[in-house]
């Protein structure tokens, strides 16, 4: 038997998304999202059942580090909403090959992805149509990144600790005032979790499945996320901070490499 409810075309869960630098440079923010969603829904005659939005997240991050869109995943999931409405190709993602893998996500568990500026055919060419969008978008944040690096270039050689924009490694938060990488006390728990179990010898699946399973730092857990954490080195270093002892990461490197040779 299918655990799961029936999908329901009529049902939708809205999601909107903005980065710090999409709220400096181009003011498409979440309350002016909200309006056009709204005005979406109400054309349509949609009844939304949650809302979910992903503050301060980058259009490149895949689903998995996306707590808001995670959520709105699981709620298509557990109660059959068919649609998911976005303000903009843009909002959904600024990475091709990420918004791709974002809708096949979400039709592999019955919905499909609606956009309120339009370009929600099903024809060929509509999906051709979709696909040159995130193009599109994806090339305007390489434009963005571009006119930032400059800027970032100089912040760091200034100060090789400053936090110069983007998402903070996970473990690490970034000072307000000062704009140096801080260690995130109950995220870097998290890491030294990770690292612990994986010297002892569990899988990296294992200990992504333990994570999600408790929702670990209130959010989603897959295996690629536990290896990005795995592997980087700058965790057991004393700059920024040091969240894992050096001893403790090169076991657990031992054991992994142990574990591939196997």
């Amino acid at each position: 038997m299918n655990p799961l409810p029936q999908t329901d075309s009529r049902l939708a869960v809205t999601y909107r998304r903005v980065s710090t630098a999409d709220q400096r440079d181009h003011g498409y923010g979440l309350d002016a999202q909200a309006v056009a969603i709204g005005e979406f829904v109400g054309r349509e005659g949609l009844t939304v059942v949650s809302e979910f939005a992903d503050p301060g997240v980058s259009g490149t991050v895949p689903l998995d580090e996306r707590p808001g869109l995670s959520a709105a995943l699981d709620t298509v999931l557990r109660t059959g909403a068919g649609v998911l409405v976005v303000a903009r190709h843009d909002r959904l993602a600024r990475d091709t090959l990420v918004a791709l893998l974002i809708e096949r996500a979400f039709a592999d568990a019955g919905a499909r992805i609606l956009y309120a500026e339009g370009t929600n055919g099903e024809s060929d060419t509509d999906d051709f149509a979709r696909t040159v969008l995130h193009a599109a978008a994806e090339q305007a944040k390489r434009e963005t990144v571009r006119r930032l690096r400059a800027g970032r270039d100089a912040k760091r050689a200034h100060d090789q600790h400053a936090y110069v924009g983007g998402r903070p490694p996970f473990g690490y938060r970034a000072d307000a005032q000062t704009h140096k990488l801080l260690v995130d006390a109950p995220a870097a728990a998290v890491v030294r979790e990770i690292f612990e179990r994986a010297r002892s010898g569990e899988s990296i699946r294992s200990i992504a499945s333990v994570l999600d399973g408790r929702r670990a730092a209130g959010r989603r857990w897959h295996a690629t996320a536990v290896a990005r954490i795995l592997g980087y080195e700058p965790y057991k270093r004393a700059r920024p901070g040091r969240i894992v002892d050096p001893k403790v990461w090169n076991a657990a490197q031992r054991e992994l490499a142990t574990r591939r040779r196997r």
